[in-house]
This record gives C-alpha cells, structure tokens and sequence, in this order.
C-alpha cells in the first residue's frame, strides 16, 4: 500500500478525482505529509490539492504557516502540479494571495450534506444546544448557569491539559444534559429537542455545528468570531450578541419568544451556500474537465463512509420521513 493509499484509508485526505488526480486534504494534514504529497505529485505532475482551512486563516500567523507548508510542497513538487486553499472568507484568501498561496472562496460548511440533517418534530425539552468539545476557545461560560437545567451539551473533552476547565465547566452546569459521545446520524432528532444553537467562540474555522442547527431547522444564538462562520448565516435566523452571558441570555430569549418557522432556516441556509457549492463544481470543472456533481460529505475527510448498503437505508429512511406530512 503506498503513501497516498494509506492517506485515503485513514481519511486523510480524500480523492476527489483520479485522472488527473484532485485530492482534498485539511491544511494540517497537508503540512504534516508535505514529502508525501510532493512525492505523489512527482508521480502524477498534473495533481492538484485543494486545502481545506480548518482554523482561520486571516491571522498573519497562520497564514505565514500555511505558506510555509506551501513553500516546502513546491520545493520537492513538479511546478504543474497546483496547490489551492479553500478560503471561508474572502479575507482569508487575501491573506494568503498576498503571501503567494492560492486561494479560491470556497466555504467549508457548503460540504455537508444536507440529507444527513432535517428538522424533526419533538416536544422542546432545552431552551438551547451546544455542538462543542469541552475546550476553553468554545466559551461555555458565556452561557448563565441559571439555564442548565435546559441545556443540551453535546461534545466531549479532548485534551487532558484541560482537565480544570472541563471540572469547572461540569460544575457550572451539573443540571445540564451532557452528551460526550453521539452518533452523527442521530444528530437531527438530538437537535430537535432544543430551541436554538449557540456558536461562543471567538476564533476557529467555519465551525461545522454552526451550519448544523441552521440544516436541523434551528436558529442560532452567535458571539462575533474571527474564523467565517457567519459568510453562510442567513442573518434573519441568527441572534448576533456581544460575548456576555446576559447578551447570550438576551439571544436565547429571543428565540423562545418567537421560534422560526424550521423549514424556512433549513431553506435560508441553503440558498446561502448555493454560490459556494457552484464555486466547488467550477473549480473542479477547471482542473478536471468535468462536473463533480454533489461534493462528498465534508468533502470525505476525517469522516467514515457508510458503506454502500448503509447509504441506501439511509436514503430510504429520509424518503420515508420525506413523504410524512410536515
């Protein structure tokens, strides 16, 4: 099994088309295997690598590091072979532009599939959920302790450095729902017992969740964040407040006082993402000469696939649901 082999197998990158090859690969993973990668495109020279951002790259640190990662792939690369950064802002393409990076406006969250997600009708039983691992940078303090009771927090801890943060979070919250560990395809009905999402973070990537509660028919509660979460919110379906928990508070009652309509926020989002999956097929169009349809999941990066047997019960069932009355 050779290098890019092992890649796919592992998730770490994902062959979007082999002939002439596009793989898709996070800019870490990217930075982690650059002698790889250039070693395969010695193999191939007309490959091309599309790097998906998955922390913000506005910051002259991380873009300095992504160009460095660049800089060393077209050290050992053939020059046909092209590097392209898939930017969440058109900041972040800028940024990169400037330091000699390709970059294309292409925004991760346009990747999930949205038949994966729907809203689903449940009796409400929390007022707000947090799609977030048990890290400092999510903020769960931000959210006033007086609401636990009526929070569902789904995400598990990480790091064992963390562990005072994650001791004080479960303290501050001990009446809330945790959920560490869930299945993503029963993210729907999870979502579907609360109110609205919240989005705390003050820097990250795209932020997947984000995008999840607006697919499951939720509107979000979010805080001003560097990362291009906000680039495929539909701005009616989201209380944007300042980092405070009372401004948090005050954003979560909103939307108990007046709860959307959930297959108006599913739609909304998707006519946001609409230019930017277009965007993907254009770009693929270009280096491959033909059109990719509908992108994998995520883009098929560091998520299992189904299996072909699973896909069509997964089919079948939201047919199924499809043809129930909403």
């Amino acid at each position: 099994m050779n290098a890019i082999d092992q890649f796919l197998s592992a998730r770490t990158v994902a062959l979007l088309c082999a002939d002439p090859p596009v793989i898709a690969a996070y800019d870490s993973d990217f930075a982690a295997h650059v002698g790889e990668l250039a070693a395969f495109a010695r193999e191939r020279p007309r490959a091309a690598f599309l790097l998906q951002l998955g922390f913000e790259h506005e910051s002259d640190e991380a873009a300095d590091r992504l160009a460095a990662a660049v800089a060393a792939f077209r050290a050992e690369a053939p020059a046909s072979a092209r590097v392209i950064a898939l930017g969440n802002t058109e900041k972040e393409c800028e940024a990169l532009g400037r330091r000699g990076v390709e970059a294309r406006f292409v925004h991760q969250n346009a990747f999930l599939d949205e038949r994966r997600y729907r809203p689903i009708r449940a009796a409400k039983r929390y007022d707000a959920a947090y799609i977030a691992r048990l890290t400092p940078f999510k903020r769960h303090g931000l959210i006033p302790p007086a609401l636990a009771p009526r929070l569902l927090f789904l995400g598990a801890q990480t790091r064992p450095d963390e562990a005072d943060y994650v001791r004080e979070m479960r303290e501050r919250f001990a009446g809330a729902t945790w959920m560490p560990f869930f299945s993503g395809a029963k993210i729907s009905a999870l979502l579907a017992r609360a109110r609205c999402g919240l989005a705390l973070s003050a820097r990250e990537g795209a932020c997947f969740a984000s995008s999840e509660y607006l697919l499951c028919g939720l509107p979000v509660v979010d805080t001003p964040a560097l990362g291009g979460r906000d680039v495929v919110y539909p701005p009616e379906f989201v209380a944007s407040v300042d980092a405070t928990p009372d401004a948090v508070d005050a954003g979560i009652e909103r939307w108990l006082a007046a709860p959307p309509d959930p297959w108006r926020v599913r739609a909304a989002w998707l006519a946001k993402v609409a230019p930017h999956r277009e965007a993907y097929r254009a770009l693929i169009r270009e280096l491959a000469a033909r059109d990719p349809g509908r992108p994998p999941h995520k883009l098929g990066l560091r998520t299992p696939h189904p299996g072909a047997l699973h896909t069509r019960a997964i089919q079948a069932v939201n047919l199924a649901r499809a043809l129930l009355p909403r």
